[in-house]
């Protein structure tokens, strides 16, 4: 698989075409995943994670504060100058991704790639379903997100199969095992699937008992089914 860099470049220059060809009235249009922003905020959102990378400003990263910062800092701007922010901020980001600590570069490309296809649900305009970020958001989701979740609830393990990736995460022998495509898979375990949604995927097993673990970090179930 390419770097973490180059894969985010390719999200970012998608997503910016995207945004970049939509009208005025389509940069007000609600996002359906993430209910209190429009178009532009998300965008004022993305861009707001590289600058705040850049300028060392990582204090309560990844929490609710930090992120509506991000979009308020952003609120008086026009669309064309927040990519245009985000097109110079971005690429000296891309350049030190994999120096990040941890997986948090895997975390930053699962952030852009939800929010992709979140703008790409409020646009109706699909696409990049593909792309290299769904498969490295799926892996994160999957092996932090949901194993942390399976632990934390004492839940057993679960064995997930998307194309020719498996995974099996949580203690003991899986108590159910689910299969489907990564993007939505990935879509399910970022939030962007209602309860319902979740429990009628491929699953074998007792999957009532593990779907709570889908609920983990920021991510809840949609309040209502999400078709995209």
């Amino acid at each position: 698989m390419e770097g973490i860099g180059p894969i985010y470049a390719d999200g970012r220059q998608r997503l910016a075409d995207l945004v970049g060809a939509a009208s005025t009235d389509e940069h007000l249009a609600s996002v359906p995943g993430c209910p209190e922003w429009a178009v532009r905020d998300v965008v004022a959102h993305v861009t707001g994670v590289c600058a705040d990378v850049l300028a060392g400003n990582m204090q309560g990263v990844a929490t609710e504060p930090w992120t509506a910062a991000q979009v308020e800092a952003r609120r008086q701007k026009s669309v064309d100058d927040i990519l245009a922010e985000w097109s110079e901020a971005a690429p000296p980001v891309e350049a030190i991704a994999e120096h990040f600590p941890g997986r948090t570069d895997e975390q930053w490309v699962l952030d852009l790639t939800t929010h992709e296809h979140d703008i790409r649900g409020a646009l109706a305009r699909p696409g990049g379903r593909d792309a290299a970020g769904v498969l490295v958001g799926l892996d994160f989701a999957v092996t932090m997100g949901l194993a942390a979740s399976l632990e934390a609830r004492r839940l057993p393990a679960v064995r997930v199969k998307a194309a020719d990736r498996e995974w099996t995460v949580g203690d003991g022998e899986p108590a159910a095992s689910l299969e489907g495509t990564p993007f939505e898979l990935f879509r399910a375990l970022t939030g962007r699937r209602s309860a319902a949604q979740v429990r009628a995927l491929a699953w074998e097993g007792d999957a009532d008992l593990v779907v709570p673990a889908f609920e983990f970090g920021p991510f809840t179930f949609a309040a209502a089914d999400v078709v995209e």
